[in-house]
């Protein structure tokens, strides 16, 4: 019975020194992803914001930039459509600026609910 103590602890740190390195890497993993999304999640907020929805040429401008392109992957269809539909005519209303910011900035705030970033 002696030899029993000595022996669980040395499986169980055995285990133990298996296991850490696995649960470490796990953990640095879900940090960069959340840096990641997190870092992506403000840059589209920023083209958002800083975009002029007054221009005439917005979906040949708008739509074909790198912060876009990253973005409509995530978005969805509907959201797409009513984004880079031409020859609609937006009424504005209740929230005030451009439907299509409204669009814009309501999907990535979506997807910052989804990601878990709030």
């Amino acid at each position: 019975m002696e030899y029993l103590v000595p022996l669980v602890t040395a499986v169980l740190g055995f285990i133990a020194g298996l296991v850490t390195p696995w649960v470490k890497d796990r953990v640095e993993v879900r940090q960069e992803r959340r840096a990641s999304r997190r870092a992506r999640i403000d840059d589209w907020r920023k083209a958002v914001s800083e975009f002029d929805f007054q221009n005439p040429a917005f979906v040949k401008t708008f739509t074909t930039s790198p912060e876009y392109s990253a973005l409509r992957q995530y978005m969805q269809a509907t959201a797409i459509e009513k984004v880079e539909k031409d020859r609609v005519i937006y009424v504005g209303g209740g929230r005030g600026d451009d439907v299509r910011k409204h669009v814009l900035l309501d999907e990535i705030s979506r997807l910052e609910k989804e990601w878990g970033l709030l």
